[in-house]
């Protein structure tokens, strides 16, 4: 009785990869308090660990090439280059590296982890979901679909300028 009680042991921790080729990273933000845009970054890699037996202690890294972003509206790109917001000379990527946090359930679960903008990092959280997890017979392979999302202050990374007309979240 002892020894199925302990169950099986847990598998190894599952990698999944994946840029801008399979998924997307998007922001939004406000303008003048009553507009706002959609933006993307083309040009990221992530990377999620995740254990089969226990998805809720999942690790997420991803990094991102800033200067790699679209935005709908003319001059906008030039002013997420620029040094008053992502200043892509000096801080060509930024990060997030973090976890799921053991909580919740797949269908609405916290990541906490650090966020890295111009070289300032920042404790960050976010909401995630698994969407979708199937075996891919092409792949041979389990493919997961996953989405998250957060706020943060732009603000808190030293990104202050149009404070008139861009929100600060």
């Amino acid at each position: 009785g002892g020894a199925l009680a302990a169950g099986r042991p847990a598998l190894a921790r599952t990698r999944y990869v994946f840029d801008q080729s399979v998924g997307r990273l998007e922001f939004v933000a406000r303008h003048l308090g009553v507009l706002s845009s959609t933006g993307r970054f083309e040009d990221f890699a992530a990377e999620l660990l995740i254990d089969p037996d226990r998805p809720l202690t999942t690790h997420v890294e991803v990094t991102v090439r800033t200067a790699v972003v679209a935005l709908a509206y003319p001059g906008a790109v030039d002013l997420l280059r620029s040094p008053a917001f992502f200043d892509v000379e000096r801080f060509p990527e930024a990060r997030f590296n973090g976890r799921a946090t053991g909580e919740g359930t797949l269908a609405r679960f916290p990541l906490v982890g650090d966020l890295t903008i111009r070289g300032i990092t920042r404790p960050h959280r976010m909401e995630a979901r698994l969407v979708d997890r199937k075996r891919d017979p092409a792949l041979g392979r389990d493919v997961a679909e996953f989405a998250g999302a957060g706020t943060m202050k732009r603000s808190e990374f030293g990104m202050t300028a149009e404070t008139a007309a861009i929100s600060d979240e």
